[in-house]
């Protein structure tokens, strides 16, 4: 199978990175979209734009293809890159993808509300656990991943280990955090929603983080590595990036220093999902292709992959990696508020976390 990654000639990451998180909530106010009538792909082959770790979506590329033949240009790129290419080509007049899957519910609400999302209901659906029912069909969670606590047990020792989200605002923990910048992680502005929620909808959370000086990193997995190599004892991260790198280390027989705690409050549950782009122009055969790429992936097999990697499966049939609780509490975003409200979550983050 050849390896293909889909590349294309528009401006994409020129912009500012701090579009990423903060800058993207201009998105909610472009007018409203409708299907295109032209198509610049190829018949017979549909282009999915994705994030996520590099091994999981091509080993899904290589099952999807086995029986189907070379059907697939992927375009593989972080989730922030993910959003900002969406709305760069949208604001162009077309966004280019059949299929994107990746990033967090807010960029699929505001793609429904400019209507170029085609509503698409799996059979695959009905297998799944009701906690990931949204989106009308219009897109559905494929997965999930959790915003946890990790820290560093060579660092740490049991007796001052954190349990909960509120121990990370003691003085004590001062210069010795870090997490995901917002003006830059799609991610990040995910998680700080939730914190944002799990303190009754207050700033007090992010103000304590302030004082004591947190680390604001580009991505989460810098977030996770800083932690690893001790530059910081504790963060803030997706709890998937710390299973990998955890299964990476005992691979090479090292003993990784890396501990999740799952908070007390709850982890904060972060959905990841998936959607047909419309467009009346596709060719019928790539309609059936798109379809069946979302079938593939909310499948038992697709499911079991994307496991492997440390993602929280949606299917109730389909277990979850032993280092996951079973009686795990978690707190689910409010992405109805998220998304209304975006833009003063994010003008309210960079007033906080950038003032002197």
């Amino acid at each position: 199978m050849n390896k293909k990654v889909f590349v294309f000639l528009s401006i994409i990451v020129i912009f500012t990175m701090a579009l990423v998180g903060c800058g993207n909530q201009q998105e909610e106010k472009n007018e409203e979209s409708s299907a295109k009538t032209m198509y610049t792909g190829e018949e017979g082959r549909i282009t999915v734009y994705v994030s996520g770790p590099q091994k999981m979506v091509s080993e899904l590329e290589a099952s999807f293809e086995e029986k189907r033949g070379d059907v697939l240009n992927v375009f593989h790129t972080g989730s922030g890159p993910l959003r900002q290419k969406v709305w760069t080509e949208l604001e162009s007049g077309y966004i280019q993808a059949d299929v994107i899957w990746g990033a967090d519910p807010l960029m699929y609400i505001s793609l429904k509300e400019k209507n170029v999302l085609m509503q698409y209901k799996s059979p695959e659906i009905e297998a799944m656990d009701t906690a990931y029912l949204m989106g009308d069909g219009y897109y559905t969670p494929v997965n999930a991943r959790y915003g946890v606590i990790v820290y560093n047990k060579d660092r740490i020792d049991s007796a001052e280990k954190p349990s909960s989200w509120s121990d990370l605002m003691d003085s004590k923990w001062k210069k010795r955090l870090a997490m995901a910048d917002a003006t830059q992680s799609s991610m990040a502005l995910a998680l700080t929603a939730g914190l944002y929620q799990i303190q009754s909808n207050t700033w007090d959370y992010h103000e304590a983080l302030k004082k004591n000086e947190i680390m604001l990193i580009r991505q989460n997995i810098e977030v996770i590595s800083k932690v690893e190599s001790g530059e910081v004892d504790a963060g803030i991260a997706p709890h998937d990036g710390i299973i990998r790198l955890i299964k990476q280390a005992k691979k090479k027989k090292i003993e990784s220093p890396l501990v999740i705690v799952w908070p007390k409050e709850g982890a904060i549950s972060c959905q990841r999902p998936i959607a047909i782009i419309k467009n009346d122009a596709r060719p019928e055969v790539n309609d059936k292709l798109a379809k069946e790429y979302v079938d593939f992936v909310l499948s038992p097999t697709g499911q079991k992959i994307a496991s492997k990697y440390g993602f929280i499966t949606v299917r109730k049939d389909v277990e979850n990696l032993s280092c996951i609780p079973v009686s795990l509490k978690s707190v689910t975003v409010d992405w109805r508020y998220a998304s209304k409200h975006g833009t003063e979550m994010c003008d309210k983050f960079k007033n906080i976390m950038f003032s002197k």
